[in-house]
C-alpha cells in the first residue's frame, strides 16, 4: 500500500520535470530539473528532523533538555538539526576529497553520485535561509547572505559545472560539526567543563586551519584562474560568482575569527573575563 502511494506520487512529480527543465536549462541550471525532486524530499526531511527533536530530545536527555526555557529548547534542536547536517557533509565530501574526475578539472570535472549527496545538501541550506529569514533579527545580515550564498551555489554545483569547488567550500563543516557541540554543551549547563574548553578550542584550530586556511587558499585560486578567463565550459558568469563567493566567504570568516578567538580565550581564562568586568 505504502509503495504504491510513494510510487503515484513519484510518477505525478514526474511529470513537472518537463516544465522545471524548460525554466530553468536555459539559465544553465540543469540540476534543478535532475534534482529537484530529491532536494525536496531532503527539505522535507530536514523539517520533519526539526520537529520530531523535542519529543525525541526529552526522551534522550530528560535532565538536560527539561531544564531548558522553551526559546533555548527550539535553539537545541536548530543546534541538533544543524550537527547533524555538518556530519552528513563532512562525510561526503572527505569521501571525494581526492576524486581523480574533480581534482584533474577543477572546473568541468563531476560525478553523479557527487551531484546527489549535493543535491542532498541543498535541501538543508533552503531550510537554513529559510530559517535565517524567519529569524532575521536573531541571525542578522552576514548568515542571510552566508545562506543565500549557499543556496545558489549549490544549484550551480548540481548542473555540473565547479563540483570540485564544493570541496573547499564545504569541508568547514567538519568546523561547524564542534561549534554545534560547543552549543549543545553550553546549553545542557557544561559551559565551565573541560570537556566544553577542550572542544572548543579544536573548533577553533579546525576553524583557522580549514576556513582561513584551505578554503580561502582555493578561493584565491579560483580568482586568478577566472580572472584568465580559464573557466573551461563553465557558464562565465557563474565562475565570476563562485569567485565572488570565495571572496565573500572568506571575509565573513575572518570576520567571525575575530569573535571566536575573543571568546576562545575567555572559553579557556574565565577569570580575566570577570575581572576586567
Amino acid at each position: 500500500m505504502i509503495g504504491a502511494v510513494v510510487s503515484g506520487a513519484s510518477s505525478l512529480l514526474d511529470g513537472f520535470n518537463p516544465w522545471v527543465h524548460a525554466v530553468f536549462d536555459p539559465l544553465h541550471l540543469s540540476g534543478v530539473g535532475n534534482y529537484w525532486q530529491l532536494t525536496l524530499a531532503s527539505l522535507l526531511a530536514h523539517k520533519m528532523l526539526l520537529k520530531s527533536l523535542p519529543a525525541i530530545s526529552a526522551a534522550l536527555f530528560p535532565r538536560a533538555y527539561g531544564q531548558l526555557s522553551r526559546a533555548d529548547k527550539q535553539a537545541w534542536c536548530v543546534s541538533l538539526t544543524t550537527l547533524a547536517h555538518s556530519v552528513y557533509d563532512t562525510w561526503f565530501i572527505l569521501k571525494f576529497i581526492g576524486h581523480p574526475a574533480l581534482n584533474a578539472n577543477k572546473m568541468d570535472g563531476f560525478n553523479e553520485e557527487f551531484e546527489r549527496y549535493l543535491a542532498i545538501a541543498l535541501g538543508y541550506y533552503v531550510w537554513d535561509l529559510s530559517t535565517c529569514l524567519r529569524n532575521f533579527a536573531e541571525y542578522g545580515v552576514m548568515y542571510l547572505i552566508h545562506g543565500g550564498l549557499g543556496v545558489f551555489g549549490l544549484l550551480i554545483l548540481t548542473s555540473r559545472q565547479l563540483q570540485f569547488y564544493a570541496i573547499p567550500f564545504l569541508l568547514p563543516e567538519l568546523s561547524s560539526i564542534f561549534l554545534h557541540i560547543r552549543h549543545l554543551l553550553k546549553y545542557a549547563g557544561y559551559a565551565h567543563t573541560l570537556v566544553y574548553k577542550v572542544n572548543f578550542i579544536v573548533f577553533t584550530g579546525a576553524y583557522v586551519a580549514i576556513r582561513i586556511g584551505f578554503e580561502a587558499y582555493h578561493s584565491a585560486r579560483l580568482v586568478v584562474e577566472v580572472w584568465g578567463r580559464r573557466t573551461g565550459e563553465v557558464f562565465y558568469p557563474f565562475a565570476v560568482f563562485f569567485a565572488i563567493l570565495g571572496v565573500t566567504l572568506t571575509t565573513l570568516n575572518v570576520i567571525w575569527l575575530r569573535q571566536i578567538i575573543y571568546s576562545a580565550y575567555y572559553t579557556i581564562y574565565p577569570k580575566t573575563k570577570s575581572k576586567a568586568s
